[in-house]
């Protein structure tokens, strides 16, 4: 026996689809978990809290580890210091450079309201996903 679907009153797919966290967006409504909501004369606002990451790069740390190696297979043939223990030193200044972080989208249409959050990892994650936004607000304007 098969339970009935209800008919939860979402209208057909009409247009271009976007996705923002867990909400999609087309040309008609707006599809949250907890509903289906029309987009016209929807407000959308916008909260970017990403942290910029600064972290010493994996290929420089393996780059030292290897000079350091090469420097204690080499020390009996110098005397002292080798130069491959500065240069393994020197690769360790290398850094890499990310953001982590919620990117916060408030969606309001008529008496509904929605919180949907997306982590963004990058700047030009960050970027892509202010552009959807955009992209959702224009077809609540048209």
């Amino acid at each position: 026996m098969t339970l009935p679907i209800p008919y939860s009153g979402a209208p057909a797919y009409n247009g271009p689809d976007v996705q923002i966290g867990d909400v999609r967006v087309d040309g008609v409504a707006i599809y949250t978990p907890m509903g289906v909501w029309p987009i016209q004369g929807s407000r959308w606002m916008v909260v970017s809290q990403p942290i910029p990451i600064t972290t010493t790069a994996g290929w420089g740390v393996g780059l030292a580890v290897t000079c350091a190696i090469f420097a204690v297979l080499l020390t009996p043939f110098t005397c002292g210091l080798s130069l491959f223990l500065l240069l393994g030193l020197l690769f360790l200044t290398a850094k890499t450079r990310t953001m982590s972080g919620p990117l916060i989208v408030s969606i309001q249409s008529g008496p509904y309201h929605y919180l949907a959050q997306e982590i963004v990892y990058s700047p030009v994650h960050a970027a892509e996903a202010l552009q959807r936004v955009n992209f959702a607000q224009a077809l609540a304007s048209r």
